[in-house]
């Protein structure tokens, strides 16, 4: 097995792949693609950087790698400073040991999976000794040491992935970027590939950056998300933080479901005009407001007087659970629950809903 951490041959000691993100930002043009980043990412650390398609993300990453070079700011991986606008240093991305998996596979279609693998090492110049222990050691991480000889087509596309990820840590780097590398793969794939990807992090101890537009991988394997919105990082925070107590609106809306209703917060009430209701809930912000709560937090009966009064609309079974629309005055509110609870309602039912946890943000 791998060490986690790398000795410094000069040195003789160990070194860290924390990564220091100060105040980058990154220009084209006119456009601010990444504005003002700042981010301490740990030694070991899994950290996704989440967000929609032209938020930023990727370019970030880019930066870290060194594919793209930062307008301004600095960026630090280990105690080294690998880009700085003010004292006008980078680093190009072969100096920086780390090992980076691409959205497209990126496999030569003429080489054979071990020489896929080894090619970076051939590149350094390694002994064929090494090259041979090393790419065996990474075909065996991924579990495609009997694949060897293979050439590309005649790999499944999770085989294919599994082949750049062994070639992305046959060099032992002790960071590890990943642009989107699921999306191409069918989504039972995908699930399992976050697992696998997962546990070999936890077995090398290596520090990895992963960039995704998909809510649920980012939950699944980070220590920490970082969100981003239109360059600008909206929240960084565990898993369960952000989902539990998003940082703004922004964020509410992209992790998970969320319903979402005009609000006029007094001292002590939250008043929701649209849908006719009151909830007493003080320690908020007095004025305009958005009420927010997400579809499992609604718990629907057909009880009177305890909640809010609508009709359902629509109920789709998702096997597990059942996904309804429920018409509420002016809004339709979207409720999740179990099947085994919410199979018997049919719809046209006269239902209440009754808010369990809520999120309130100020229209500002």
């Amino acid at each position: 097995m791998w060490e986690s951490k790398y000795v410094n041959q000069n040195k003789g000691d160990l070194v860290v792949a924390e990564v220091k993100i100060q105040s980058v930002t990154k220009m084209f043009g006119e456009v601010k693609a990444v504005n003002d980043f700042n981010a301490v990412i740990a030694d070991g650390e899994f950290v996704s950087i989440l967000g929609p398609s032209g938020c930023g993300k990727t370019t970030m990453l880019r930066m870290i790698a060194g594919f793209e070079r930062a307008t301004y700011g600095e960026i630090y991986i280990g105690d080294k400073l690998v880009s700085s606008s003010q004292a006008n240093k980078f680093v190009p991305p072969e100096d920086r040991n780390i090992g980076m998996v691409f959205q497209s596979y990126a496999v030569w279609p003429h080489m054979n999976v071990f020489d896929n693998v080894a090619y970076p090492l051939k590149i350094k110049k390694y002994s064929k000794q090494q090259i041979m222990e090393k790419t065996t050691r990474a075909l065996e991480l991924v579990h495609l040491e009997a694949f060897s000889k293979r050439l590309p087509n005649q790999l499944s596309g999770g085989q294919q992935q599994r082949v750049a990820l062994a070639r992305a840590l046959v060099g032992e780097p002790r960071l590890l970027l990943l642009d989107e590398p699921l999306s191409n793969l069918d989504a039972k794939l995908r699930e399992s590939m976050r697992f696998e990807i997962k546990e070999l992090q936890k077995q090398l101890g290596i520090t990895v950056i992963y960039v995704t537009h998909d809510q649920a991988e980012a939950m699944a394997m980070s220590d920490r998300i970082i969100v981003m919105n239109q360059g600008v990082i909206q929240q960084s925070d565990m898993p369960e933080f952000v989902y539990e107590s998003p940082a703004n609106q922004i964020v509410a809306d992209f992790i998970g479901l969320v319903n979402f209703i005009p609000a006029e917060v007094s001292a002590e009430n939250i008043i929701l005009p649209s849908i006719n209701h009151i909830l007493y809930s003080p320690g908020y912000r007095a004025g305009k407001a958005l009420l927010a709560v997400r579809p499992e937090h609604i718990v629907m009966t057909t009880a009177e007087n305890i909640g809010v009064s609508g009709t359902l609309l629509h109920k789709f079974y998702l096997g597990d659970s059942i996904d309804c629309r429920v018409a509420v005055k002016k809004e339709i509110i979207r409720v999740i629950g179990k099947a085994s609870v919410y199979q018997h309602f049919q719809s046209g039912d006269e239902v209440t809903l009754q808010f369990e946890k809520i999120m309130v943000f100020p229209q500002d």
